[in-house]
């Protein structure tokens, strides 16, 4: 100890210890007790932590000083409590000693500090015990770090959000991410699409270990299945608050069960596989089965059957949007796809496509007769789908085939179809499954082969039992005792017998006695005589009447034939066939064309047959009284004689012989025309051609005399014409055609006419000096002129009233110049009173009034029909005129505003008119010749 302090040279308020190498006390100094916790155990040889505990958890910091990796470690505030109850404080330093003979030796000095840290005591020692406790946590932090590397498992830790916090290095070799793509990232994002790993944490109750199988994607997108446990560990970090509960980590434990899970699949789609063909009864029930189960036991999204056209008829309800031609191509029959992928342009395609041998992924595996595997379609440059394939999102594709019997003349087993599957991933090559496929593919083809004989088979028994259930004529087996041993559908329904009572039954008791003598002869030699042997000669057909259930008589004819066995008759078959209704049907037909031929003598019309080759078939009586053909003419049976005799009779003989070449040259086409006779006769002509079935075999001509319904059809028209003609000269033409509509009240308004009215001045005086019927005549002769005038100025006349003219102009058609065009007749109708005076040594004058606005105008009552105004504008117009000037036309305000650029006017002034007080009105002189203003009353006197 002494030898120790001397080359340490220990400052005497300091005691020490000297370790070794594992803690053990070597030299003490002679005070170094009283700064033990258990001063007794301050002895050479002693663990140093037992003496002083405080040293407990620093072993690797003791090593690391012990081995130079650090300089020194120091102790600061330690405490302990005497017997008298007060507190030594102290500090440790902690160095590594080394003398010139290697002696090596850990040196701590204690320091008695307790009267520098009386006050500091108690934040020293706690921040001695946080140093403790940080160095032990980061001791055990190294060493569950080193667990956490080792792991064969995958470790992922995460918050409570889902966010990664850390990850092993186990993780990072299965997902292909590094430590840093992975931290920070959402724990779903390794999820497969449709897959939750947060949601494991989010099971009840969180407190306990969950478990649960996810599908991952890998960094390569290969899919993984991973089985995860997931546990909830507190992080005794309080929330944002500091009121709430400690947030929580999630830790997932997870085990690549990829190969397990994928191995229990395929295992499973090869026994659900069997199942399904050793259970379907047909082949298109089998495929829509086993296609589902491949897609979701094996994890792709849609399959295919692609098959040659032997193939595809054993999918008949396979529909088609094109009929398949060509045996040497592939088509797909069935196809299936999960609902959650949609590829509708893709499916589509497929529908309709064919592949040849070696073209696209079917027909190369169909050609190789192996399977094939493309990772990703949409880089396959032989691959006929890879542009939509795209387009619709599908990557990983393989195909294998579907193998029969084995073919000797392509030295290998006959490829009976092919099956696809497509992936929305990328996939990677996989031996194992494809070997699987092959081996399923093996299982399909001896089913399908299998079927194939089935339903031969089944097809060839039901060819045979249709052909005498479904054949319409009666066929019958019967035994040597004269009973039935077989009959067919026909034979019950048409005699109307069950089984049960068939069986019952003797041939001879449905026999009729009126059936032909020899048939029933050969039955009764056969069956009761027992007569007829291999070597006897009868007739193979006979002829029967059978006598149905309901006592009904049915004839029937046919063929015989006698089985025998070791010379003995066994069975005689017959086949019958019911003439019954043919018999009816020659009866029928007899008496039908009896009757025909009485109808077609009988009939009004000419009727005329003529065959393709010109020559007349037959006629009927009327024909050749209608146009008084000979005898001798049509008994040569020709038509051009008959056609060249009856040319004579026609008014325009080449029409009538150019339209029957005409429908000569056309067989098909139908006719209708109408000949005239010189001798005023008129026949219409029909003629069409004559068919047996889709044949043309000649012509028929019909020909009916309509002479008097012509003449009466005429003289209707003649009467319609003149009817119509008197129509229109009491109404316009829109109005008659209204009321020829039925339309029982007629009544519209029209805003702008212009009306006049005329009166012939000293008429009325002249009426009690002048014959009546003289003055009629004048008149008629006046007014005839004016109705020529009113219709060249598209006027419309209204009445008459005794010597007074009403006319207006703008109805029933409306147009925009009435008031001129009644201006115009106004100045005409003058001229023409001037006119009829001269030619006539008479001395009339006229007085005219027109008035514009509007009126109504209709047709009211039920007799005696005349088209009439109602309204203001009339009323005005008849003032205007009564009160107006003798050869002059007085015309209103309204009127003149209408015609003053046009037409000249002299002003009358203020007039008193009747029922409208004090008016200002205007005498119409006549159309201005170039710039003039109206004449007044002072500048024309």
């Amino acid at each position: 100890m002494k030898t120790l302090l001397k080359k340490l040279l220990v400052p005497h308020h300091l005691e020490y210890l000297a370790l070794d190498k594992n803690f053990l006390i070597q030299e003490i100094s002679l005070k170094v007790q009283r700064f033990a916790d258990s001063p007794d155990e301050v002895i050479a040889g002693n663990d140093v932590r037992i003496p002083f505990p405080e040293l407990v958890g620093t072993e690797e910091i003791l090593i690391d000083i012990f081995e130079k990796r650090l300089p020194n470690f120091e102790l600061k505030a330690m405490t302990r409590l005497l017997e008298n109850g007060s507190r030594l404080y102290f500090d440790m330093y902690i160095v590594e000693f080394t003398n010139d003979e290697n002696y090596q030796r850990l040196i701590i000095f204690f320091q008695d500090v307790s009267e520098r840290m009386a006050l500091e005591q108690t934040l020293v020692q706690a921040t001695n015990e946080m140093n403790i406790l940080l160095s032990t946590l980061a001791a055990t932090n190294n060493y569950v770090e080193k667990i956490i590397t080792s792991m064969a498992e995958v470790l992922l830790v995460t918050t409570a959000s889902g966010k990664i916090k850390k990850v092993n290095q186990a993780a990072q070799d299965l997902f292909g991410y590094s430590e840093s793509e992975l931290v920070g990232q959402q724990i779903d994002a390794l999820a497969a699409f449709g897959s939750s790993l947060q949601a494991v944490s989010q099971e009840e109750p969180q407190q306990s270990q969950t478990n649960a199988e996810v599908i991952c994607t890998a960094k390569t997108g290969e899919k993984l299945t991973v089985s995860f446990s997931c546990t909830a560990i507190s992080t005794d970090i309080k929330g944002i608050s500091g009121s709430g509960p400690a947030l929580q980590d999630f830790v997932y434990i997870g085990r690549d069960v990829t190969d397990r899970q994928r191995a229990r699949k395929r295992q499973i789609t090869q026994y659900v596989t069997t199942r399904i063909l050793s259970a379907s009864e047909t082949i298109k029930k089998a495929i829509a089965a086993i296609l589902p189960i491949i897609c979701d036991s094996l994890g792709w999204d849609t399959a295919e059957l692609w098959m040659p056209e032997s193939g595809e008829k054993l999918l008949s309800e396979t529909k088609r949007i094109t009929a398949v031609s060509d045996p040497n191509l592939l088509r797909c029959v069935a196809s299936w796809t999960k609902r959650s992928v949609s590829i509708p342009k893709f499916a589509e395609f497929t529908e309709q496509m064919t592949c040849a041998f070696g073209e696209g992924l079917p027909g190369f595996v169909w050609a190789s007769g192996s399977s094939q595997w493309i990772a990703d379609v949409t880089k396959n440059d032989s691959c006929i789908r890879r542009e939509i394939a795209a387009e619709e999102g599908l990557h990983g594709a393989f195909g294998f085939p579907i193998v029969g019997d084995y073919d000797p003349e392509n030295s290998a087993k006959s490829v009976l179809g092919v099956m696809i599957l497509f992936s929305r991933e990328v996939q990677c090559f996989d031996e194992e499954l494809l070997q699987i496929m092959a081996t399923i593919g093996s299982q399909l083809g001896q089913f399908i082969k299998r079927k194939q004989a089935e339903i031969a088979l089944r097809e060839s028994e039901e060819q045979l039992r249709d052909l005498f259930e479904n054949a319409t004529d009666l066929i019958q087996s019967i035994g040597a005792d004269g009973h039935f041993l077989y009959v067919n559908r026909a034979w019950r329904e048409t005699l109307g017998y069950t089984e049960s009572e068939i069986a019952q039954m003797t041939v001879f008791d449905i026999i009729h006695p009126n059936s032909s003598p020899d048939s029933r002869d050969i039955l009764y030699q056969a069956l009761t005589q027992k007569s007829v042997n291999e070597d006897t000669l009868y007739p193979h057909s006979i002829e029967l009447i059978f006598i149905t259930k309901y006592h009904e008589k049915i004839l029937l004819e046919g063929s015989i034939s006698c089985k025998f066995a070791a010379g003995s008759l066994v069975a005689i078959r017959a086949i019958l066939r019911d003439i019954t209704a043919r018999k009816m049907a020659e009866d029928a037909l007899a008496k039908s064309v009896s009757l025909l031929l009485a109808t077609f003598d009988s009939t009004a019309d000419g009727i005329l047959a003529i065959d393709r080759s010109g020559k007349i078939v037959t006629f009927n009586r009327q024909f050749v009284e209608m146009w008084g053909i000979p005898n001798e003419v049509m008994a040569l049976r020709d038509d051009a004689t008959t056609i060249a005799f009856v040319l004579n009779q026609m008014k325009n003989p080449q029409a009538f012989q150019e339209r029957i070449q005409s429908l000569y040259e056309q067989p098909e086409a139908e006719s209708y025309d109408l000949l005239e006779f010189q001798d005023g006769r008129f026949f219409e002509r029909y003629s069409q051609p004559q068919r047996l079935g889709d044949k043309i075999i000649g012509r028929v001509w019909s020909y009916h005399d309509i002479t008097e319904r012509k003449q009466a059809e005429d003289a209707l028209r003649e009467e319609q014409e003149k009817s119509e003609k008197l129509l229109l000269n009491i109404l316009p033409k829109a109005i008659a055609e209204r009321l020829k509509q039925n339309e029982t009240t007629i009544a519209e308004y029209f805003p702008e006419v212009t009306v006049l009215f005329a009166d012939i001045v000293g008429f009325t005086a002249l009426s009690a000096v002048m014959n009546p019927i003289e003055l009629v005549d004048l008149l008629n002769k006046i007014f005839s002129g004016f109705d020529l005038l009113c219709e060249q100025h598209g006027l419309e006349k209204i009445k008459t009233i005794g010597d007074a003219y009403m006319a207006v102009g703008g109805l029933p058609e409306p147009r925009a110049d009435h008031a001129e065009d009644i201006a115009q007749f106004a100045l005409d109708m003058q001229a023409e009173i001037a006119r009829f005076n001269a030619s006539h040594n008479k001395y009339f004058s006229i007085r005219i009034g027109i008035h514009s606005g509007p009126v109504v105008a209709g047709v009211i009552g039920i007799k005696k029909f005349i088209y009439d105004l109602w309204g203001d504008t009339v009323n005005i117009a008849s003032r205007m005129e009564s009160q107006g000037l003798p050869w002059r036309i007085q015309v209103s305000e309204t009127t003149y505003k209408l015609l003053e650029n046009k037409y000249l006017f002299q002003e009358r002034g203020m007039i008193e008119v009747k029922g409208k007080g004090v008016m200002k009105t205007y005498i119409l002189i006549g159309r201005k010749s170039g710039s003039s203003s109206v004449i007044s009353d002072q500048s024309s006197g």
